[in-house]
């Protein structure tokens, strides 16, 4: 390890780079992320991660390990995205399952292998089982050792997308800290044009009108503590509606497929995509602190994430026209305000759409 100043590296894999004491003295060609949780926000919180390493290390190939089961849609878009090792959701439950699953990921000698969490007990032991000729990880009292690479915690931001771009900015480039989100990449899940397409075709269904009124989608459950009671959810949207008469409601159901406005249309899927492509095709969305609150900051639309009791600044949707809210009975007025602008702003924002029939005429 050399003492020098650091510049952000852009060649060829295996090429020397300048680094600081904390950083890499080689740029990895081959990696490996861990992060065995189930959790679907929690995997869509990597894709900051990933979009980071393409632009730092754009000949370089990406393995993921993972026990999300909707790994494999999420990361489908990425180039360097090579092989998703997807351990079992319960691996208590299936201990062969997931032994096998970890003697596929030992197979292959990694450069680099990357823990993106400061807490995660399991994301450190499997990184501290399978062969990198480096390992880089966060310090913490939490997790103070199994990284020949490690960066302090302390100097992290606090938000879960950003904090593994600074690792990684930290351990490959070595002076590059990130200071806010909007230094971070945002979400994404990079639906394809296809897709865009069909989240329009099934919202028109949905709602069963024209183009001409905007459409809010919302995402109303959440687990345990974070969840808002229907009787919240109808208020607000009747706050919103006498700002904004014109607006219909679409509500994304969970993996439940149980709705829990069934005034409104809802749309459920297994496919995560697909469920993405129809909130995509929204002007707004709003959603309890959930997986769906971080699949809908993956797309394009204006997210407007409600948190009852975990913090925004954590865990918020940001980047473009994202918002993150406290959610309590005293909020609902501003609320209200700030959902019309939001859908006000993403009208803006689409291009109006022409049919196939009226451009052949022009």
């Amino acid at each position: 390890m050399k003492g020098t100043s650091a510049h952000c590296y852009r060649g060829a894999p295996g090429e020397a780079v300048e680094t600081t004491s904390r950083a890499l003295r080689v740029a990895p060609s081959r990696i490996l992320i861990c992060r065995p949780n189930a959790r679907l926000g929690n995997a869509l919180l990597l894709t900051p991660l990933i979009e980071e390493i393409e632009t730092i290390l754009p000949g370089a190939e990406v393995d993921i390990l993972t026990a999300c089961p909707a790994a494999e849609e999420i990361f489908r878009e990425f180039s360097c995205v090579r092989t998703v090792y997807r351990l079992p959701k319960l691996g208590a439950r299936h201990p062969l399952r997931h032994l096998l699953t970890l003697m596929r990921a030992s197979r292959t000698r990694y450069d680099l292998i990357v823990d993106p969490c400061p807490k995660s007990w399991s994301s450190r032991f499997a990184t501290r089982l399978l062969y990198g000729k480096f390992k880089l990880g966060f310090s913490s009292r939490q997790k103070a050792r199994g990284c020949s690479v490690s960066i302090p915690i302390e100097q992290a931001p606090t938000h879960m997308a950003a904090y593994p771009v600074h690792l990684i900015r930290q351990g490959i480039c070595g002076n590059r800290p990130v200071t806010s989100p909007a230094s971070v990449p945002r979400l994404t899940i990079r639906l394809t044009a296809q897709e865009r397409g069909f989240g329009r075709r099934k919202l028109r269904q949905l709602v069963r009108t024209d183009d001409s009124r905007p459409v809010l989608a919302v995402a109303t459950q959440a687990t345990g503590a974070k969840e808002l009671s229907p009787s919240w959810w109808r208020a607000m949207l009747c706050r919103v509606q006498a700002e904004m008469p014109c607006f219909q409601v679409v509500e994304i159901l969970s993996e439940n497929g149980l709705p829990r406005l069934p005034e409104y249309p809802g749309y459920f899927s297994t496919r995560i995509r697909r469920v993405a492509a129809v909130i995509n095709a929204a002007d707004c969305f709003v959603s309890a602190d959930s997986g769906l609150m971080h699949l809908g900051a993956a797309t394009n639309t204006a997210v407007v994430g409600l948190f009852k009791v975990t913090q925004p600044s954590v865990y918020g949707p940001y980047g473009g026209g994202n918002r993150a809210f406290r959610a309590d009975e005293a909020a609902l007025p501003a609320l209200g305000a700030e959902i019309v602008q939001r859908l006000r702003q993403g009208l803006a924002r689409k291009a109006p759409r022409i049919h196939p029939e009226a451009a052949l005429t022009r």
